[in-house]
């Protein structure tokens, strides 16, 4: 019996997915201690890598640059250099900011949200 199914198995398993999330409505959700959340799409592209003079590593990616969409992420590293925190400034002015928590291997084992 020849193969019946898609080509690419990603494809309907996103839909699948992005259609259960618009329901509960919790795609693209981002509570923040305002009144008000954000609650839209947040555009990927296009985006501007900001690096550090010196170390030449990405400090800051601003996506939608000068549109009313334009949002931003700023990479916080430890001493060691590495990434361990980032902020995240949405459209609306509003700020989050993640904290990777990582093993000794330094491989990401959670992430949960921090008070800056």
């Amino acid at each position: 019996m020849a193969h019946m199914g898609y080509k690419n198995f990603r494809e309907p398993v996103v839909y699948i997915l992005d259609q259960e999330l618009r329901k509960r409505n919790f795609k693209n959700k981002i509570n923040t201690q305002e009144e008000q959340p954000y609650i839209g799409e947040l555009p990927e592209y296009p985006c501007r890598l900001i690096r550090n003079e010196t170390t030449k590593k990405v400090v800051k990616i601003i996506y939608a640059e000068g549109t009313e969409l334009e949002w931003s992420e700023t990479l916080i590293r430890n001493t060691e250099g590495r990434v361990y925190r980032v902020k995240t400034i949405y459209p609306n002015k509003s700020e989050k900011v993640i904290q990777l928590n990582k093993n000794g291997e330094q491989q990401v084992v959670s992430i949960t949200y921090v008070e800056e």
